[in-house]
């Protein structure tokens, strides 16, 4: 909960009247804070079935704004287990129809849809300052993706995923155990990340459910809750097993070897006017002759492709080139990593424009 953002972008308040009436329920629940939601951020990456569950659920709780992050587009297969999709959805970006869906469901509520893979949707500097980041992604390549770009920022990590009768919630928290502690460096470098329901990759895969997706998405928000909340939550592995009727947790450990805790050193970033809607030209004026300024995506027709926004037109815009909103842009100086520094874009309407 590092900074939250400005007012302006908090999203306007129920009247009271109505927002009593609609959340008097959860006064009577102990250690239940509806303050404590009406401000917050929380950024769910992946919005298929499991994420679409988990967004409905967490601003029906009263989040305030949602970031919802999805390359992908609404499948018929969608629609027997995603909470928010209906059949006219399909074709259309799964985080556009879902930000819609929220917006009817719940007045009130700022759903942002960002239809574009993790690295060019959610800039670092959204990571850092969110007070929940979700996990509700499908592959194993996906998640160490996520899981690193959180470890840069040190902002914490709610991840979850489902078998065929059954889930598993995890939370880890920054300085701890991540996701890729829990796997072996040839895991690590898995290439499973399927960019369509419609096409997936050839690899392994397992059915999914509504009902399992729904009960998993409820576990996960009431996690997240608790978590905004102040409650003892602690850093976990909880597997919920309907067959059996049990769940229970397991001990998150720390791997030593794992080379997803890699840190951006808070000092080493200056914030900017500049925003991912602004052209490459005006990033570059802060740029020394001796300095590269780099795009985390690459960018151009391949091949080749690069990632020096040199490279690219100066009045081409940022985000034309896959930077992310709120990005920090690493700027290297070749043959002096101590001098790496990282340029933070401004919020869209806090830049130049």
């Amino acid at each position: 909960m590092a900074d939250r953002p400005s007012p302006r972008a908090l999203p306007d308040e129920l009247p009271q009247e109505e927002a009593v009436t609609r959340y008097r329920r959860h006064a009577e629940i102990p250690g239940w804070h509806q303050d404590a939601l009406t401000g917050a951020t929380a950024v769910v990456v992946g919005v298929g079935a499991l994420g679409t569950e988990t967004a409905r659920l967490l601003a029906q709780a009263g989040v305030g704004r949602l970031v919802l992050c999805d390359p992908d587009d609404v499948d018929e297969s969608n629609l027997s287990r995603g909470a928010l999709f209906t059949p006219a959805d399909v074709g259309r970006p799964k985080a556009e129809a879902a930000a819609a869906a929220l917006t009817a469901l719940v007045p009130g509520v700022r759903a942002e849809a960002r239809h574009a893979e993790l690295s060019a949707g959610v800039g670092l500097a959204e990571l850092r300052s969110a007070d929940l980041v979700l996990s509700c992604l499908d592959s194993i390549a996906a998640r160490v993706s996520l899981t690193r770009r959180c470890a840069l920022v040190g902002a914490g990590l709610l991840d979850a995923g489902t078998h065929p009768w059954g889930g598993e919630v995890r939370h880890y928290v920054p300085g701890g155990a991540c996701f890729g502690c829990g796997l072996t460096p040839a895991e690590r470098e898995t290439a499973d990340d399927p960019w369509s329901c419609a096409r997936p990759v050839a690899v392994a895969s397992h059915g999914a459910s509504a009902p399992v997706s729904a009960l998993t998405a409820a576990w996960l928000t009431t996690t997240a809750l608790r978590v905004l909340f102040g409650l003892t939550e602690p850093a976990a592995i909880t597997r919920v097993e309907p067959v059996p009727g049990t769940a229970y947790r397991l001990a998150a450990e720390r791997d030593p070897d794992c080379p997803l805790h890699e840190r951006i050193e808070p000092e080493s970033v200056t914030r900017t006017p500049v925003a991912a809607v602004d052209r490459v030209g005006e990033l570059l004026a802060l740029v020394a002759a001796d300095e590269i300024a780099l795009s985390w995506n690459p960018f151009g027709t391949p091949p080749p492709t690069t990632i020096r926004l040199r490279d690219a037109a100066p009045d081409a815009t940022l985000a034309s080139l896959r930077v992310a909103p709120r990005e920090l842009i690493p700027v290297v100086v070749p043959g002096d990593p101590a001098r790496t520094r990282y340029l933070e874009l401004a919020a869209e309407g806090e830049g130049n424009r």
